[in-house]
């Protein structure tokens, strides 16, 4: 398979570029929900040398672990978010995925002028964050991790904040929380394609699962029309949420225009042969059609 040809030789892209010996950047970046009093969703975290640095090493240590995990037990396989297999890391090509795409462009850039101020409201709110390596040859390794990945010691009232710190040999005070990020990574984008480790934070971060239910109903729009379906067509949109590969067959048919394509008189033709009734006879119509789903740009 191509996709997972090309996905092996991006890990081993990945572990040469970090084993190149020049330095890499590193830049973390919080997205928590806008409120009243905070109109910004994404704060970039200011970080001295030697915590970047340590960042770097994180990052390198679980990548080297991901590669291994796919090289020895070959867990890579094409991503699809009702049918992959336990403990599978899922490959994805952005270029298959529009909805993907616009997504990651929403991270912002390096110099993002929003800074994350010790503000503890922020972390409350925090529902992923973002790491951004910068390898000396301009290439970018974008790490995602929800928000399980931090633990934060908020403020408390009354309490004394400090921190042993080993040049001075003593405890110093801290003004505002103290947060540790454990390293793991829960999905990835390199070059062009996104690698899954966990299933739930990618479908809950990027909401591609309510995307692909709500672009099906667009294409429920289209069958109704298509079909004179009348009243039948809220039900079966209630349906077709529970069912997320209907979903995308839907929205890809649509998308592709291939819902103009079904001939009325031969799918009731169909339909009556096999029994068909409702649902079964909506999958039966589209379910012939190979095409990928290309979505529109999700909403936050």
């Amino acid at each position: 398979m191509p996709l997972i040809d090309d996905a092996f030789a991006a890990l081993m892209d990945i572990r040469t570029a970090f084993t190149a010996g020049d330095r890499v950047g590193s830049h973390v970046f919080i997205f928590a929900p806008p409120t009243r009093d905070c109109r910004d969703r994404w704060h970039r975290i200011g970080m001295d040398g030697g915590v970047a640095d340590r960042l770097v090493d994180s990052a390198r240590t679980s990548m080297s672990k991901i590669e291994a995990r796919a090289t020895d037990d070959q867990v890579l396989s094409e991503f699809d978010f009702d049918a992959m297999a336990d403990r599978s890391i899922g490959v994805l090509r952005v270029a298959d995925a529009a909805a993907i795409a616009d997504w990651l462009n929403e991270v912002p850039g390096d110099d993002w002028p929003v800074r994350f101020a010790g503000d503890e409201r922020v972390l409350e709110r925090a529902r992923f964050y973002v790491t951004r390596l910068n390898f000396a040859d301009g290439r970018h390794l974008t790490l995602f991790r929800g928000s399980r990945g931090l633990t934060v010691a908020l403020k408390q009232r009354n309490a004394v904040a400090a921190a042993f710190s080993r040049d001075r040999d003593q405890m110093i005070a801290i003004d505002g929380p103290v947060i540790t990020f454990d390293g793991n990574i829960d999905f990835f984008e390199w070059e062009g394609t996104v690698f899954i480790i966990n299933f739930l934070t990618f479908e809950s971060v990027t909401n591609i699962r309510e995307l692909t239910v709500k672009k099906s109903g667009e294409a429920m729009d289209a069958l109704s029309a298509r079909f004179n379906l009348g009243t039948n067509t809220e039900a079966l949109r209630l349906e077709i949420g529970k069912r997320t590969r209907l979903a995308k067959r839907l929205a890809a048919a649509h998308q592709h225009n291939l819902i103009a394509d079904i001939d009325p008189e031969n799918l009731v033709r169909r339909a009556e042969e096999k029994r068909l009734r409702g649902r079964t006879a909506i999958m039966a119509a589209i379910g012939p059609v190979r095409v990928r789903p290309i979505l529109g740009p999700l909403e936050q």
